[in-house]
């Protein structure tokens, strides 16, 4: 399918592994011009490689430090020097913490805002304005399951998410009539090092999966990426405000 963004910007954060280097494989076969942006530039510069033999018209990979905010506006300085302004922005970034709110400190509190919101909320002021000069925009956020059904030991994902989704909900009606839409992805279980790091080993994650999520299995990042290409592309220009899940089933409540 062509999703009709050829020769768009878009930036991918997040995108040295995982959940966001699939997503900016799969918007590479699409023949964007593509900006990276993650702390590990060695494994940036290996995604930047396999992005430009998908079909991605030009990329440039980017550091930036989520838990940093001056790192964020200079890489989106660096992001607007190059490309010019940015048409897609795809905002990733890992999870905070693992903790029950009880062993949580509020200096977990604090660095968990910074990573998990205001990073998230401070990309998206980056691009706004340039999006709503322009009547186009396509703006999403990978957040987690956590937002419609709260995870044990996850407190700070839990608050952080929900509020991130709830001023997506918020945005997207203000900008809607620019041409911009704003949605998020409530992020199941998909083999990722973040996963990884919650579960212990591989094994226990099947055994889990297994338990926990009717269709018996964690994703892969390449079965995540597709619905998220999409949701930046032109047939997707009637769908906004949505927190749609990608989880095998895993929530339970009737709008999963």
């Amino acid at each position: 399918m062509d999703l009709g963004i050829r020769g768009k910007v878009a930036l991918v954060t997040g995108a040295s592994a995982g959940l966001g280097a699939a997503v900016a494989l799969a918007l590479a076969a699409e023949g964007v011009q593509l900006a990276l942006a993650a702390r590990r530039q060695d494994k940036l510069l290996e995604v930047a490689e396999r992005a430009r033999a998908a079909g991605a018209s030009e990329v440039r990979a980017f550091k930036v430090d989520l838990a940093d905010r001056p790192s964020i506006r200079v890489m989106l300085d660096g992001v607007n020097d190059a490309f010019g302004n940015v048409d897609v922005l795809v905002a990733n970034g890992g999870g905070p913490r693992q903790g029950t709110y009880g062993q949580t400190a509020p200096a977990d509190w604090d660095a968990a805002y910074q990573t998990t919101l205001r990073a998230m909320l401070d990309l998206i002021d980056g691009v706004v304005p340039s999006m709503r000069d322009k009547r186009w925009g396509r703006i999403v956020a990978l957040t987690s399951t956590a937002v419609r059904q709260p995870i044990p030991n996850l407190v700070l994902s839990n608050a952080f998410r929900t509020a991130l989704v709830a001023a997506l909900k918020t945005l997207s009606g203000e900008i809607a009539r620019d041409g911009i839409t704003v949605n998020a992805i409530a992020t199941g279980r998909v083999a990722t090092d973040r996963l990884r790091e919650l579960y212990g080993t591989d094994e226990e994650m099947s055994r889990a999966a297994e338990r926990e999520i009717p269709i018996g299995r964690v994703a892969s990042p390449q079965e995540f990426a597709p619905l998220v290409a999409f949701l930046c592309g032109e047939g997707a220009r009637y769908v906004t405000g949505q927190t749609i899940a990608i989880d095998g089933g895993l929530i339970r409540g009737i709008f999963g």
